[in-house]
C-alpha cells in the first residue's frame, strides 16, 4: 500500500491506474492536510508527495511526518523542474527520492520497489538535545550512558518540551498538545510532570525539569 498525495487529478488517476495495474494499492490525498491526516492513521510501503500541494505545504508535511508522527516510511518527492534547490530543500525535510516530472510510471514503479526492499528508515525517530539522546519511537532517554524507559503520557510531554527548548511551554499549550480541545476538568499535568521528574532525575542525577512559576516548565540548563 502506497500514499499519493497529488493535488492533480488527471495526473493522479493516471499514476494511480498504472500501480494499480502492477498489483500496487494506492491510497490519494489531494492536499497537504489531508496527507497528513492518512499519514498519521494508517500504514504505508511508501509516500508519494507532489512538491506543489495545496493548504499544507510539501516541505512542512514532510518535516511533520518525520518529525512528529515519527514515521519512517521512504518518502518520493514529485518536482515540477529540474532545480537542485528544489531537490536539497526536499532531501533536508526528510525525502528519500525525488522524480521530475513529466515521470515515466515505470521508473516509478521500479523506484518504489527499490524503496520497499530497503526498508524503512532507521535514523528517524531520533533526536538529541544537550546532553540527552532521545528516541521517541522505543521511548527511550539516555544521559551519560544510563538509560530510562518512560510511558506513553511521559514521553508526549518531554515531546513537547523538547521541541519549544529551551523556552518555556505554557501549562496551557502543554495541555492542548497532550490531550487537544478535551483537556481534563481537573489538573493531572502537574501529577505527569512530578512523575516525569522522578523517572529522569533520580537515574540521571541531575535536574531535568524546571517549573516558572505563573508560566509553565521548560528543561532544565545545561539541557
Amino acid at each position: 500500500m502506497i500514499l499519493l498525495i497529488e493535488n492533480n487529478s488527471q495526473s493522479a488517476e493516471l499514476i494511480g491506474s498504472y500501480l494499480s495495474s502492477h498489483h500496487v494499492e494506492v491510497d490519494y490525498a489531494f492536499n497537504g492536510i489531508a496527507g497528513y491526516e492518512f499519514a498519521s492513521k494508517n500504514k504505508y510501503e511508501v509516500i508519494i508527495i507532489n512538491n506543489r500541494i495545496p493548504k499544507l505545504d510539501s516541505l512542512m508535511l514532510c518535516h511533520r511526518i518525520r518529525n512528529e508522527l515519527f514515521i519512517s516510511t521512504p518518502i518520493i518527492f514529485l518536482g515540477e523542474n529540474d532545480d537542485v534547490q528544489d531537490k536539497v530543500a526536499a532531501f533536508r525535510s526528510g525525502a528519500d527520492d525525488f522524480i521530475v516530472k513529466p515521470l515515466a510510471n515505470e521508473e516509478l514503479h521500479c523506484r518504489i520497489q527499490a524503496l520497499v526492499l530497503r526498508g524503512p528508515r532507521r535514523d528517524i525517530g531520533k533526536q538529541t538535545v544537550a546532553n540527552i539522546e532521545i528516541d521517541y519511537n522505543l521511548r527511550t532517554v539516555t544521559c551519560n550512558d544510563t538509560t530510562v524507559k518512560l510511558h506513553f503520557l511521559q514521553m508526549n510531554i518531554l515531546k513537547v518540551l523538547v521541541q519549544h527548548y529551551p523556552n518555556t511551554v505554557s501549562r496551557r499549550m502543554l495541555e492542548q498538545e497532550i490531550w487537544g480541545e478535551e483537556s481534563p476538568a481537573s489538573a493531572p499535568l502537574r501529577t505527569h510532570i512530578y512523575r516525569l521528574r522522578i523517572a529522569l532525575e533520580k537515574p540521571f542525577q541531575q535536574p531535568v525539569i524546571d517549573t516558572v512559576y505563573g508560566q509553565g516548565y521548560h528543561l532544565a540548563h545545561p539541557f
